[in-house]
């Protein structure tokens, strides 16, 4: 009996604990992100997203998704500890540029750590906002965000300066995935992000695990409120 009570006790803390996970965690997302609070994941916490089966399926399958070709000038947002931009860099090759950005140093150090240990020289490294990216007008062939854009303050205006950056018929391409505290269904995603001034390409993946690519739509331009905001 007292057996069965202990079984009982231990199911019903494992169940909380995976609502909690899989419901709680996205509950309080959502309301961090309507009074404008969203935060990126902290470098201390990089290790989660150092997973080695994460780096050795994760990764290149997402990257497959967003196309990468040999020759562009491609922007990574939200960088982190490198393991995007490591592998990225070298699908770029021989004459195609890796440009990586994170709000924070120290995930920033890490990756340039990890890309230096790759022996890779097509990568450059900024510390900036993504509400203020240090690139010229039309400047990159395409950018891609990895489990990012929920956690960017004012997320419109996030695309806003993405639109500003990307070349005529550049490519945006936004993945997210169900276990990222942060997750958006793909139908959230689209929405917010064709407000912007994005046409919907294509889409792949399944709901747990997404990517979907868009294109600058011609004689659209972003809100120019949404920008001036960020400013």
């Amino acid at each position: 009996m007292k057996a069965r009570k202990l079984l009982l006790s231990m199911s019903a803390i494992l169940g909380g604990a995976l609502l909690y996970f899989f419901v709680g965690f996205k509950v309080q997302s959502r309301v961090v992100a309507a009074l404008d609070k969203p935060r990126a994941c902290p470098a201390a916490f990089s290790w989660v997203l150092e997973r080695p089966r994460r780096i050795r399926q994760e990764v290149p399958q997402v990257l497959g998704r967003i196309g990468l070709y040999a020759g562009e000038r491609v922007l990574e947002v939200g960088c982190g500890p490198g393991v995007y931009t490591v592998q990225a860099a070298p699908r770029l090759k021989p004459d195609g540029q890796l440009i990586a950005v994170d709000l924070q140093q120290e995930m920033v150090e890490r990756a340039s750590e990890r890309v230096r240990e790759a022996g890779l020289d097509n990568v450059e490294f900024y510390v900036a906002d993504a509400h203020q990216l240090p690139l010229e007008d039309a400047s990159v062939d395409r950018a891609f965000l990895v489990g990012v854009l929920p956690e960017i303050p004012n997320p419109q205006g996030a695309l806003s300066e993405l639109h500003r950056v990307l070349r005529p018929g550049g490519i945006l391409s936004i993945s997210e995935g169900f276990f990222d505290p942060d997750y958006r269904f793909a139908f959230e995603t689209i929405r917010q992000v064709q407000q912007a001034g994005f046409e919907w390409v294509e889409r792949f993946g399944n709901f747990w695990q997404y990517t979907v690519n868009f294109r600058i739509m011609r004689g659209i331009s972003p809100s120019t409120d949404a920008y001036a905001s960020c400013k």
